[in-house]
């Protein structure tokens, strides 16, 4: 979306494929196709009951987490038990789900029932399950083997609001070793935001707004839907059928074996054939009035010799995508990756992908950009629409975000995390192999450039504050859960497994993952049964080697003291810290296994060295005759390096005579401008290297957005306190660099231009038009006013669809008042303009970009109607604050609104919601005196931020940072401005 005990101890846990034999399953959703089912016993109860006891003894995955037996109090509002990380007890534990549901979408009820197989790992007369407060059990009742079912009164169910759990207190003991079958009967609610199962707003085939059925059970919302074992280690199969409308086209994790239209209503009953054993926050249901584009991908098993007479190497897997009727023709590009992606995976695992059928979805509304549910992977639409319009940059991210997705369907759904804490074992891998994989299809987008300056750079920033955690982090509870999806999980964990698999080589390293992936099918793993599989397969000692990366917080700055005239490199790490040097021992107590991946065009025929720091200080002798050394090649590494001044310098002229790779000149820039903003490095030293850096940087667009990113970053920063005339002449350097630059590429999109020249213009052109260069804001107020006039002339558009959203935003921000209305019909009325889906979101975000208070805040209430989907606040709020086009003067507009409003952002968003806690980052974080860090401090006090209380410091310690920096260099900064010839 994109964790100790033994992994999946069940019996028959290898067996990939779903069960065909529908005597059970079958048979029992025939008994429940009406939705109803509260207290009936279902007739299979004991044969599946019997099953279940001779082919799977336990699917206990962590039994050395859970408390045993709770004293429960049979109060229905009670708070009755605290169990560490909020964990369930292990006494009873599921093998098998037949769930039934019946939603009514006008109504939003759920009505429901689930029969759950189950085995009692030690004697106890209670059962301990999850339940959301949404859900209310309407009857239950117990059978063990042939014996005569016990059925359960009201009083005798507790529920915990906070925990989200109930507990069944039974009239007898139930033994250790038996295994009995639980009915239980629930009515819940549909929801309208995103987790849970949730009605979707969306264009029926007839083109009206309608809703279909959506469902986000990740990370803890399976138990919204129905009563479950709800935690990832507790596996299970499942068996599901659903009553829809019969326009509906329902889909879930595995194939239809059965509709069943019923007698009036206009309803059917659609039964699904048995997952595999698979986590409760990967089922999946999808209901609405879709179409959808068929492959075949050869992600299958390995065909025998002879077998297929086309010779093929795997046997074939379907591969679909669903939308909404009218945007059937939006996804071609998006269902040709997916095939091939999933036949890469399948050979690159040597695994063969384990479901009979791959469905992708695009769906309006969702919380995450697309998640990875087991043969039912759901998207955001802007990650699936890709037409010939569509802009290069977000193309690319589909490509990504799709490989992401699928090789989570191993990486995982096949092998998942025993609990939350590990769950970079799924999202850093994840992320890691989806650079990689597009990296290797597109090998001309130098993703792994883009990923140093963006998705790297996220990582280290937010793990060099003393607010951040380790990638193996603890969860406080189960609120804590959602804020650990972020970029310590994803980007730090895809640079270690980066710098692991240099290190190891990716032969060795892929050959760990396979075997890790064998061992553990089916079941679950920790980081130790990761490293234990590579130390096997690379013969060396991984476990030693990332202890400090996973279970430390920050990471190391090696400072590099280079004597070239003696031929002594002295080299010293210490934690790295946004806010300066570390100020006590405790804080800078980690040594860490650094590899240094040393260049230089004098050594080793200007191949990286393997030279590995293990002590907190090691000295390394060099050749006389080294011109210039580099660490850190390609960025490989997680670290960030600080020269001393002669190195430096002589780095400076490598890179001004096109000595270093573009990689290296990006690592070299990005460690420079983190180093200005802590304090190692004056603002006023990489003021004077920006012209080697733009010389170096050619049309490498990395390296220009960096140097975009600093200065619009220094603007922020400096608006606050530094005077008008500083603030001037740190725009008209902007203008100096970007100006020529976008006039040198034009507005004209060449057939010769690579991609990587339509991303420069791309960068290039709004960040002129924020700096007031008078040419490229005349040309895109023109170029607008030639869109907005003609919308019916989609095929001859006045330039590239890439430089649509600068031409918005440079229309809004510097044109006449009436461009924020025009840029707002477009946006509601997309069709006429025949613009892509990523285009109207520009549209949106360009409104974000006007310049009166007035209209910024007639956004922001824009933002809150029934227009714009709740996901997309973010798009608004992120406008506002970080695009080039942004406005100094946004923030203070966007707290005033957001802290008279708070309520309602809540109310809009979810208090439990994820994208709370990004908006609120958004928000504050860009602010840069310690008096506004101080007053939004306060402000949040008495405020509930339980599912935001990790992103809240870490964005207050950012201002500060901010004010810092300021603080230290200001009058080094009006020096150097001083001084300087900009005009």
């Amino acid at each position: 979306m994109a964790l100790e005990p033994d992994a999946s101890a069940t019996s028959n846990s290898k067996d990939k494929g779903s069960s065909n034999d529908k005597s059970g399953s079958s048979s029992s959703s025939s008994n429940n196709h009406s939705g109803g089912g509260g207290g009936v016993i279902l007739e299979d109860t004991a044969e599946m009951i019997q099953e279940s006891s001779e082919n799977i003894k336990t699917n206990d995955n962590r039994v050395s987490k859970s408390h045993g037996d709770s004293g429960w109090q049979n109060n229905k509002d009670t708070k009755v038990a605290a169990y560490a990380n909020d964990l369930l007890p292990t006494t009873v534990t599921p093998t098998r789900y037949d769930i039934h549901l019946r939603p009514d979408i006008e109504s939003g009820k759920v009505t429901g029932s689930v029969m759950i197989v189950a085995t009692v790992n030690n004697a106890t007369q209670h059962i301990v399950l999850h339940a959301a407060a949404s859900l209310s059990i309407s009857s239950v009742t117990v059978r063990s083997g042939l014996a005569v079912a016990a059925s359960v009164t009201d009083k005798d169910i507790s529920y915990d609001a906070h925990l989200e759990m109930a507990s069944i207190r039974l009239p007898h003991v139930l033994a250790s070793g038996t295994s009995i079958g639980i009915t239980i009967g629930f009515v819940g609610k549909l929801g309208d935001g995103m987790n849970g199962l949730y009605r979707c707003k969306y264009r029926n085939r007839a083109g009206e707004l309608a809703s279909m059925l959506v469902t986000q059970f990740q990370a803890k919302s399976a138990r919204m839907a129905f009563p479950c074992w709800d935690e990832p280690a507790i596996k299970a199969r499942f068996t599901l059928s659903l009553t829809v409308p019969e326009s509906h086209t329902a889909l879930s994790n595995m194939p239809v074996v059965d509709t069943v239209s019923l007698d009036g209503g206009g309803l059917k009953t659609v039964y699904f054939d048995e997952t595999p054993v698979m986590s409760t926050y990967l089922l999946a249901i999808v209901s609405g009035e879709l179409d959808y584009v068929e492959g075949i991908s050869y992600g299958g098993p390995l065909l025998a010799a002879g077998e297929d007479g086309e010779q093929r190497k795997r046997q074939p897997v379907v591969c679909r995508i669903y939308t909404a009727p009218a945007d059937i023709d939006k996804v071609k590009f998006s269902l040709d990756t997916a095939v091939h992606v999933l036949e890469l995976l399948a050979d690159m695992f040597d695994y063969e992908y384990p479901l009979p059928k791959l469905d992708l979805v695009a769906i309006p509304e969702l919380e995450a950009g697309g998640m990875e549910n087991w043969g039912l992977i759901l998207f955001r639409t802007v990650r699936l629409f890709i037409t010939a319009k569509t802009s290069l940059w977000i193309r690319q991210k589909a490509v990504y975000v799709i490989a992401h997705e699928l090789s989570h369907q191993w990486f995982g759904n096949l092998v998942t995390m025993a609990w939350w804490d590990d769950l970079w074992l799924n999202e850093g891998f994840a992320t890691w192999i989806g650079i990689h994989v597009t990296d290797g299809l597109y090998p001309e987008w130098r993703r792994w450039d883009h990923f140093a300056i963006e998705d790297r750079q996220a990582a280290l920033s937010a793990d060099s504050l003393r607010s951040s955690h380790p990638i193996q982090v603890s969860i406080k509870g189960s609120a804590d859960i959602d804020q650990v999806f972020d970029s310590i999980t994803y980007y730090k964990g895809c640079s270690l497994i980066r710098m692991l698999s240099a290190h190891l080589g990716i032969d060795a390293f892929m050959a760990g993952v396979r075997a890790y992936l064998v061992a553990h099918e089916y079941g679950t793993a920790t980081t130790a049964d990761l490293w234990r599989a590579l130390e096997k397969a690379s013969g060396e000692d991984v476990a030693t080697l990332m202890c400090s990366w996973i279970t430390k917080i920050g990471y190391p700055v090696i400072s590099v003291d280079a004597d070239f005239a003696t031929g002594r490199l002295v080299l010293r790490q210490n934690r790295y810290l946004h806010s300066g040097r570390p100020l006590s021992p405790d804080e800078d107590s980690v040594v860490w296994w650094v590899p240094l991946g040393m260049i230089s065009a004098d050594i080793n025929n200007g191949r990286r060295s393997r030279a590995i720091m293990h002590q907190r200080q090691e000295t390394l002798d060099i050749p006389h005759s080294v011109r210039w050394i580099k660490l850190n090649h390609a960025n490989a590494g997680l670290y960030r390096v600080c020269y001393s001044p002669e190195a430096l310098q002589r780095l400076a002229r490598a890179m001004e005579h096109g000595e270093l790779q573009t990689g290296d000149v990006v690592g070299i820039l990005n460690d420079t401008v983190a180093l200005v903003v802590s304090g190692y490095v004056r603002t006023s030293t990489l003021l004077d290297m920006l012209g080697s850096f733009t010389k170096a940087a050619g049309d490498s667009y990395v390296v220009w957005q960096i140097i975009g990113a600093f200065l619009e970053n220094m603007n922020q920063t400096w608006a606050d306190r530094a005077s008008p005339a500083e603030c001037v002449q740190i725009v008209r350097l902007a203008r100096s660099l970007f100006g020529p630059k976008a006039a040198a590429l034009g507005w004209a999109h060449r057939t010769d231009d690579g991609p990587l020249v339509a991303r420069l213009r791309a960068i290039s052109i709004p960040r002129a038009g924020w700096a007031g260069d008078p040419s490229v804001v005349a040309q895109a107020c023109q170029l607008f006013d030639e869109l907005y006039s003609h919308p019916d002339e989609s095929d001859c558009r006045p330039f590239h669809h890439d430089f649509t959203a600068s031409v918005l935003e440079i229309a809004v921000r510097s044109g006449p008042r009436s461009n924020y209305a025009r840029v707002r019909e477009m946006y509601e009325h997309s069709q006429r303009w025949h613009l892509s889906e990523d285009q109207r979101m520009a549209a949106l975000g360009a409104m974000a970009c006007a310049p009166a208070d007035d209209m910024k805040m007639e956004t922001l209430e824009y933002a809150m109607s029934d227009k714009v989907l709740p996901q997309d606040l973010n798009i608004v709020i992120g406008y506002m604050v970080t695009s080039a086009a942004a406005d100094t003067g946004n923030r203070q507009v966007l707290w005033r609104w957001f802290s008279a409003n708070y309520q309602r952002v809540v109310a809009r968003l979810g208090e439990s919601s994820a994208l709370l806690g990004h908006v609120v980052s958004a928000v504050i974080g860009n602010f840069s005196t310690n008096t506004m860090a101080d007053c939004i401090e306060a402000w949040f006090c008495d405020k509930r931020t339980a599912a935001f209380d990790r992103m809240l410091p870490q964005s207050l310690e950012f201002v500060r940072v901010r004010a810092a920096w300021y603080d230290r260099d200001s009058a080094d900064v009006a020096q150097w401005l001083l001084s300087a010839s900009v005009v």
